[in-house]
């Protein structure tokens, strides 16, 4: 898939002489999001990314831009933009994807490894897709009362908004029963820590996975909508007071810690 591509360039001269020419440093950004939104047809992703995001509800929504390695300066190169590795749920063999590279406007990965998931790492792995799913199935519950969010909308995906472009390392991970756009991502640069010392108080995830299929299909009405009010008593007693989102939160950074090198960027 062709990337959208943009160029910043960066005045290496304070002061502007207009009488004659300025060399300009070149850096060259591509829009990850094109490649976030395909979809994954099997197993666990989980990717990091350096670059920038373009803000506009105070969080990234995926609208990711990368830079291409070629327009760095020489000392910067050995810097990691992206690496991801992929797990074939089946038995646990996984493989990392790293140094990218970009070609007619096309992401390469150049190099890739065998990756050895501990115990720990596959146990975590099952747990964040069982979180995934619960929050996956709660995104797009419908109420009856409108709500305006912008979470999985094109025009935030693909630029079509103004937004506040915030650098940092993120973290994407994919799931084939995650809907569109087919991915999770939060910002890891700038994640609050608070969340590690929280303890998640709510249901066995199977269980809530059974109960929040139960109380949609109760609470649905013909036009596919949930009451606004069952909606939020739902979600303050299930998910907020339980630390649900801490607890998916934490176990990411946990995985993110315990595969050390496999995401180190550096």
């Amino acid at each position: 898939m062709r990337a959208v591509k943009i160029i910043l360039c960066f005045l290496i001269l304070q002061t502007i002489i207009f009488s004659k020419s300025i060399e300009m440093d070149k850096r060259v950004y591509y829009h990850y999001a094109q490649n976030l939104v395909q979809k994954l047809e099997t197993g666990f992703e989980i990717q990091k990314v350096r670059g920038y995001c373009e803000f506009t509800t105070g969080e990234c929504l995926g609208s990711l831009f990368i830079t291409d390695p070629k327009s760095l300066e020489w000392g910067e190169r050995n810097i990691g933009v992206l690496v991801k590795l992929n797990v074939d749920l089946s038995n646990f063999k996984a493989k990392r994807y790293w140094d990218i590279s970009f070609k007619d406007d096309k992401l390469y990965f150049n190099k890739e490894s065998d990756v050895m998931l501990k115990d720990s790492d596959k146990e975590r792995i099952k747990k964040i897709k069982k979180m995934l799913i619960i929050h996956d199935a709660i995104k797009n519950i419908v109420t009856d009362e409108i709500i305006v969010s912008p979470e999985g909308g094109d025009d935030y995906l693909f630029g079509r908004e103004h937004k506040t472009k915030v650098f940092s390392d993120y973290i994407v991970i994919k799931i084939p029963e995650l809907s569109y756009p087919y991915f999770y991502i939060f910002d890891y640069g700038n994640v609050d820590t608070a969340v590690m010392v929280k303890e998640y108080a709510g249901r066995n995830l199977d269980e809530l996975n059974k109960y929040l299929k139960q109380f949609i299909a109760k609470n649905t009405d013909k036009d596919g909508k949930i009451p606004e009010k069952k909606y939020n008593e739902f979600m303050e007693k299930e998910i907020y007071e339980t630390n649900f989102y801490s607890e998916l939160t934490k176990e990411i950074l946990e995985l993110e810690k315990d595969l050390g090198n496999e995401l180190y960027l550096d």
